[in-house]
């Protein structure tokens, strides 16, 4: 599934989608979605006036997004990486999309 920037006021009146953990909260638990959750592209203007001018990438994966697009992609994984690097990514948030990405990919006949 692929979450917007738009704000959904409804559940979050405050962020975007793609950065609010509420929606990936709404979407996990009270609606049962397991799949994979990607964000759409983290360089679009949307969404650096929520960020605090800092790289969206953790702010987006903390939030419950698997995968992350963007098209500044090496600034996203290095201040992922710094992230998990320094624990504000933790290991356990960081398996968690693992195994999604990995169970999808096997569903999906790329995995053996």
């Amino acid at each position: 599934m692929l979450v917007s920037h738009n704000i959904v006021t409804a559940i979050d009146p405050d962020a975007p989608a793609t950065l609010s953990g509420r929606v990936h909260e709404v979407l996990r638990e009270e609606l049962g979605f397991s799949g994979v959750v990607i964000t759409d592209d983290l360089s679009m203007e949307a969404v650096p006036q929520y960020t605090g001018g800092k790289n969206p990438a953790v702010q987006a994966f903390n939030a419950g997004n698997d995968l992350l697009l963007s098209t500044y992609y090496a600034d996203d994984f290095t201040a992922l990486y710094d992230a998990v690097q320094s624990g504000v990514v933790s290991e356990e948030r960081l398996d968690e999309s693992v195994i999604r990405v990995l169970a999808w990919k096997y569903a999906m006949g790329i995995l053996y």
